[in-house]
């Protein structure tokens, strides 16, 4: 058998086992695929350090990205096809934090009635805690400079909330719970999105208005829920 034809998988002296060849190949991939995901992360990390120091208000430069992150603009145009590319990663990125932050609140809360209130209190500690707040104002006014065409981040993101709010929405007795659900999620994140652009934390008084709000609308709350 000649080195340049390695045995198919099960036809050596080890049975179903990667040849040395396969081996090979998968260590030379997993030490590329670590490096790519270094520099993804480092420029990821560098175009939201940029965002935030300019509020959102002005988009980084690919020069400033590259030079933050200790890399290359071959390496920027490795991954990313633009800017815009890279913004949309860093918006998408946020999203699915926030997402996963609600649903982990959610899930460690009791009932349905705390459930709804754990998740409506972790999307407006985006717009409470102050280190929250600057880092998705800054994130969400990239995102509005997006192309046409690019799926808007607040649409995304309420859809992804609704999805959390549905089962508590069915078992308080809503009529259509993923309707309900998606007007929960769609306040709420108007709320905190308001409070993220006025630059006002929301106070407790406010959190508790607007979950009594939201809970008022579903059929299986208890009036003792609503204060």
């Amino acid at each position: 058998m000649s080195p340049e034809t390695p045995p198919e998988n099960g036809s050596g002296p080890d049975g179903d086992r990667p040849t040395l060849a396969e081996r090979a190949v998968r260590r030379r991939v997993a030490a590329l695929e670590e490096a790519a995901q270094s520099d993804v992360r480092a420029l990821m990390e560098a175009g939201l350090a940029l965002m935030v120091e300019g509020d959102g208000r002005r988009g980084p430069r690919v020069a400033d990205i590259v030079a933050a992150a200790g890399l290359s603009n071959d390496a920027f145009y490795r991954y990313f096809t633009g800017k815009d590319a890279l913004v949309a990663a860093i918006v998408d990125q946020g999203a699915r934090t926030v997402v996963g932050y609600v649903r982990r609140r959610m899930a460690a809360a009791g009932d349905p009635t705390e459930q709804i209130r754990a998740g409506v209190a972790a999307i407006m500690k985006q717009a409470a805690d102050t280190a929250l707040a600057t880092k998705t104002r800054a994130v969400l006014r990239n995102a509005s400079s997006l192309p046409p065409g690019t799926r808007h981040v607040s649409v995304a993101l309420v859809d992804s909330l609704a999805e959390l709010f549905t089962p508590p929405a069915a078992a308080l007795g809503a009529a259509d719970p993923a309707r309900t659900a998606r007007a929960v999620a769609a306040t709420a994140v108007a709320a905190m999105q308001y409070h993220l652009f006025k630059e006002q934390a929301p106070g407790e008084e406010d959190l508790a208005h607007l979950t009594a709000f939201l809970l008022a609308g579903l059929p299986g709350a208890q009036p003792s829920d609503l204060r």
